[in-house]
């Protein structure tokens, strides 16, 4: 039986990957494509009347993006930090000089130059989120110049789950209470859809594309831990997350949350966290113009250790480059950026600033009295991990460790015994970089599923050449999050785990429940299955039986 709109049957499954763990049935609402742009044309104007046009919209979009970045919060203002960084790129606003000298209007010299853009960075998968990023920003700033609203038209009242290819990070921010779920055709666990609707517990299954066949008025269960979407679904048949009994122990190994800022350091202490494991301190400088001095990072170290919860605080520097620019370092268009000069490679270039970082951390760790342990990013060397080791411990009294991003680090673990004191995996990166798979490309979610048997092999070995070290060893990536896959983690051998603020209760509550055999023998069957699939469904229907 066909659904009463589309072609889909009544009881369909969409498979997907799901984002969350609260299920939701609710009328499909398709987000409608904004009016379409006028032509690129020619000006009638003055070079200067049209570079002054340029300049205000773009002024005007920055604005916006600011105010938008407000809106969600901490946690994910960063992406709007980075986007605005593109949009009053210098060299950008040059390339549309260049093309306002030949006569063309504001609108189709600034479009004209983003295509260039995006064509230098075209022809590559790694980048497709990022040509997509500056896309959605030509098409702001030519909105704007043409007057035409580029906010989503959504319900306000009722409950409905939109759906589209994918939404950008502007698209998430305008979120209405009305949105109760999300459904994307492409993007993926990592995506700016992915990290907006977890921020806020909106219900979402992405790189759904078997939903590009779904119309307004299907009623549909997006249901998250069940990776699916069902046509007609009840809240009923969801895929019911695995509640832990409350044991009143402690977790089997510390649970540690991830920060960015004043605001995560006190939801982390509210959440009960036993400590900080990953601190990302590029958080604090994505809108800063100029370096700031030893005082004012200094103050604002000791104002976030202050209110951080008890226990470590693993503080990373600075993680720049990428998809995190951080202007003040002045860095240049790199033709693979990911693959380019960011993390720890920054000390060839800005030495000065890391050295100025660490003596900084040095500073507020005295103030405070708290336990800092600090980590270099992007380590690819062992060589590179005892530079940054001797470094950091001839400017302060720290734990010395690395993060483990880059497969190279991964099979040098056991050169680092006596060099390092721990190391943490960043499981993001590390996928990205095993799967040569970019985190951010809407059409490769599928390889960055945490339960990829590859990732969990990986992991593995580094959990057991750590210990074999005498390196303690950790996960802070967004996997650890997920609270059957923080079981899996302990098991393998892994010290700590370190989980957003929200989910810090949740990962708690699993490794509370779960004892350290059974944690053991749950990750040893993990490790036996070839597809992701399998491996997830062997982890929960395990501990479904333990709780």
């Amino acid at each position: 039986m066909a659904s009463s709109n589309g072609t889909l049957a009544q009881g369909s499954v969409l498979k997907g990957l799901g984002v969350g763990l609260n299920a939701v049935v609710a009328e499909v609402f398709r987000v409608a494509p904004m009016q379409a742009l006028p032509a690129r044309a020619k000006s009638t104007k003055s070079v200067d009347e049209e570079r002054e046009s340029l300049r205000g919209a773009i002024g005007a979009v920055g604005a916006h993006l600011d105010a938008l970045g407000a809106k969600v919060g901490s946690t994910s203002a960063e992406i709007f930090d980075a986007l605005k960084f593109l949009l009053e790129d210098d060299e950008l606003f040059e390339v549309a000089e260049g093309h306002l000298a030949e006569g063309w209007a504001a609108a189709a010299a600034y479009a004209m130059a983003v295509d260039e853009f995006a064509e230098l960075l075209g022809g590559d998968p790694d980048f497709d989120e990022r040509v997509k990023d500056l896309q959605d920003l030509s098409k702001r700033v030519q909105a704007e110049i043409a007057g035409i609203k580029v906010n989503l038209e959504l319900p306000i009242e009722g409950s409905y789950v939109i759906v589209g290819e994918d939404f950008s990070p502007a698209d998430t921010a305008q979120f209405t209470p009305a949105v109760v779920g999300v459904i994307t055709i492409s993007g993926g666990p990592t995506s700016h859809t992915a990290i907006i609707c977890r921020s806020r517990s909106i219900a979402a299954v992405v790189s759904c594309a078997d939903a590009v066949d779904l119309v307004d008025g299907d009623v549909v269960l997006v249901d998250p831990v069940g990776d699916r979407v069902v046509v007609g679904g009840e809240i009923s048949s969801a895929t019911q997350a695995i509640t832990f009994i409350e044991t009143g122990r402690e977790p089997i190994i510390p649970v540690r949350s991830n920060i960015g800022s004043l605001e995560d350091a006190n939801k982390a202490s509210a959440a009960n966290a036993n400590g900080v494991g990953l601190f990302r301190t590029e958080l604090l400088y994505l809108s800063a113009t100029s370096q700031p001095d030893v005082a004012s990072q200094s103050a604002s170290y000791a104002e976030i250790l202050a209110a951080a919860p008890d226990g470590p605080i693993v503080v990373r520097t600075i993680d720049a480059g990428s998809d995190k620019p951080v202007p003040f370092l002045h860095m240049p268009h790199e033709e693979n950026p990911s693959l380019g000069v960011r993390g720890f490679r920054l000390i060839r270039e800005h030495r000065g600033f890391i050295e100025d970082q660490l003596h900084s951390i040095e500073f507020a760790r005295a103030h405070t009295n708290r336990e800092v342990w600090v980590m270099a990013p992007m380590i690819a060397t062992a060589s590179e991990a005892r530079e940054f080791a001797d470094l950091a411990r001839s400017i302060g009294k720290f734990k010395v460790g690395i993060m483990v991003e880059t497969p190279s680090i991964v099979t040098q673990i056991a050169d680092l015994k006596g060099q390092i004191d721990f190391l943490s995996v960043g499981t993001n990166d590390l996928s990205q970089y095993l799967f040569a798979a970019d985190r951010m490309n809407p059409a490769l979610g599928l390889l960055l599923n945490p339960w990829q048997p590859a990732l969990i092999r990986t992991l593995a070995r580094i959990a057991s050449e750590a210990e074999a070290a005498g390196i303690s060893s950790g996960v802070c990536g967004e996997s650890a999050s997920d609270p059957a896959f923080a079981v899996v983690l302990a098991g393998l051998g892994f010290k700590s785990v370190s989980a957003s603020a929200s989910q810090v209760g949740a990962v708690r509550s699993a490794l509370s429940a779960t004892s350290e055999n059974d944690a053991k023998r749950i990750a040893a069957g993990a490790l036996e299955f070839s597809t992701a699939e399998e491996a997830k469904a062997f982890v929960t229907a395990e501990l479904s039986k333990l709780n």
